[in-house]
């Protein structure tokens, strides 16, 4: 499910790097590739060790991608992603970065906000549907 969100957000993102950043069409292609997949496993790994609560405050808009330790993690791993796999300078990568990350992370939380994508869905397709029903069971209070 995310990853479809973040396929379909793929044009539009690739669109702003290029002119933001002067990225050629095919590294900023393959940015937005590095990006889902930093993110889908950053994601991954807190939802299903169970430390998704400051992810789901940046979904719901509570908390800034910025003020998320999750986030920032994928951000300077990203940066290293950046630099070491597509060649792209640091220190254009330590402004892709950000950006891109940021601005996916704005655009699930609006999917979440206006109740197009619910919360359970979306930690549910993170942590494969065997767990989606304990999540919502479990932590039902949680998602209201």
């Amino acid at each position: 499910m995310i990853e479809n969100l973040i396929n379909n957000l793929k044009g539009q993102l690739t669109g702003e790097l290029q002119n933001k950043y002067q990225l050629q069409p095919d590294t900023a292609n393959k940015s937005v590739d590095l990006a889902k997949d930093n993110l889908m496993g950053e994601l991954k790994n807190r939802a299903t060790s169970g430390d998704f609560g400051g992810l789901m405050d940046v979904l719901k808009g509570s908390k800034a991608p910025g003020e998320s330790n999750a986030v920032n993690s994928v951000i300077n791993k990203y940066v290293s992603d950046l630099t070491t796999r597509l060649g792209i300078p640091e220190s254009i990568a330590k402004q892709v970065a950000p950006f891109a990350i940021n601005f996916i992370m704005q655009k699930l939380g609006s999917k979440v906000s206006s109740g197009e994508v619910s919360q359970t869905d979306l930690l549910g397709s993170l942590v494969g549907g065997g767990l989606k029903d304990k999540l919502s069971k479990g932590l039902g209070g949680f998602f209201s």
